[in-house]
């Protein structure tokens, strides 16, 4: 599994001329996971790197697996205040030229660092970068991938301030130059960190994209749950991601502002909030998701997952079951319903 055109012997140099790179992992009760999660960067190709694993008070056995590994990890435990609070606390820790956050449930391929550190080397120009990842199953066991397969690069301010996204990565699959997230630390709030520099980051420069999985994302019932179903948290990610994105289009002196009925996902939330069945938010959700999709470049499978989704929150019930079960589980639900 080795990132298109890009040569990793050509990584092989000194440890000592290659840059540091800091990996954070940030955990909360999910000493089920850490250890292959640190074990992943534990036995990165790339050997310049530092371990730091902050505890966010965890009441399982997670601070004896961090204990386990002796002085090979840097560990900042506190108490629990939050994953943004310990995402802070890592960097702060840090001292990485280049930096990564991994969720503790979630763990990388072995060639990661050494991939990711060759396109930094390579694009002198990105100040961020992701990749794309592979989807697991509790036991790690293979159950899909992400739904893109094309990342945006290069300059992505006009797609943040006309459609609020652009094709990017979740936090375990970005590195950032930390030259460039030192402009946008700390994050502050409950916001993860992968919307929030997402949003902002790309105001400071060009962002990168390696368009091969290069770390795996751990679905296990609750984490999924938790995103899916909480539709006022949805509503409000993406006003925080609009307010971020005119903030820090503000700090650079544009003009433009991101608007939020160009935001397909927000309207499609705010319309199951209203509980209003509509075929005009049905007809808006499509002539929106055309014009966002074709401006991205989705790949056809994404445009047609995110398409389905949105129309589904025109009948505020379907769109609920589909925030739930996501789209895949609803329609086997209904597959097996008809049977």
């Amino acid at each position: 599994m080795m990132a298109a055109d890009i040569d990793l012997k050509s990584s092989q140099k000194n440890d000592l001329q290659d840059p540091l790179f800091s990996v954070i992992i940030t955990n909360f009760n999910y000493g089920s996971f850490l250890r292959q999660a640190m074990d992943s960067v534990l036995q990165q190709t790339y050997r310049n790197f530092e371990l730091i694993v902050v505890d966010d008070g965890s009441s399982d056995d997670s601070l004896a697996i961090i204990d386990s590994y002796g002085d090979v990890v840097a560990k900042v435990a506190q108490k629990n205040s939050g994953m943004s609070a310990a995402r802070n606390a890592g960097f702060d820790r840090s001292s990485g030229q280049l930096v990564s956050f991994l969720d503790a449930d979630d763990f990388y391929h072995p060639e990661r660092l050494a991939t990711i550190v060759q396109a930094f080397e390579t694009h002198p120009e990105w100040t961020m970068l992701s990749h794309l990842w592979l989807t697991v199953d509790r036991n790690g066991q293979i159950v899909g991938q992400s739904t893109s397969n094309i990342l945006s690069t290069g300059d992505v301010r006009p797609l943040l301030l006309k459609w609020g996204k652009y094709a990017s990565g979740i936090t375990s699959s970005l590195a950032f130059r930390r030259s460039a997230l030192e402009k946008v630390m700390p994050v502050s709030g409950n916001m993860g960190i992968d919307s929030y520099v997402n949003a902002t980051l790309p105001f400071y420069g060009e962002i990168g994209g390696i368009n091969e999985p290069l770390m795996f994302y751990r679905i296990h019932g609750n984490n999924a749950r938790a995103r899916s179903t909480d539709l006022s948290r949805l509503i409000g990610q993406r006003e925080a991601i609009a307010s971020f994105i005119n903030q820090a289009a503000e700090c650079q002196g544009l003009r433009e502002r991101f608007d939020l009925g160009n935001d397909a996902d927000y309207q499609a939330y705010k319309n199951i909030e209203r509980d209003t069945a509509s075929l005009a938010c049905a007809a808006r959700m499509l002539w929106l998701s055309i014009r966002e999709s074709i401006a991205i470049r989705r790949s056809r499978r994404d445009f047609i997952i995110r398409l389905m989704t949105r129309l589904s929150c025109a009948f505020p019930a379907q769109g609920r079951a589909v925030l739930e079960h996501g789209l895949r589980g609803y329609l086997r639900l209904k597959l097996d319903r008809n049977r």
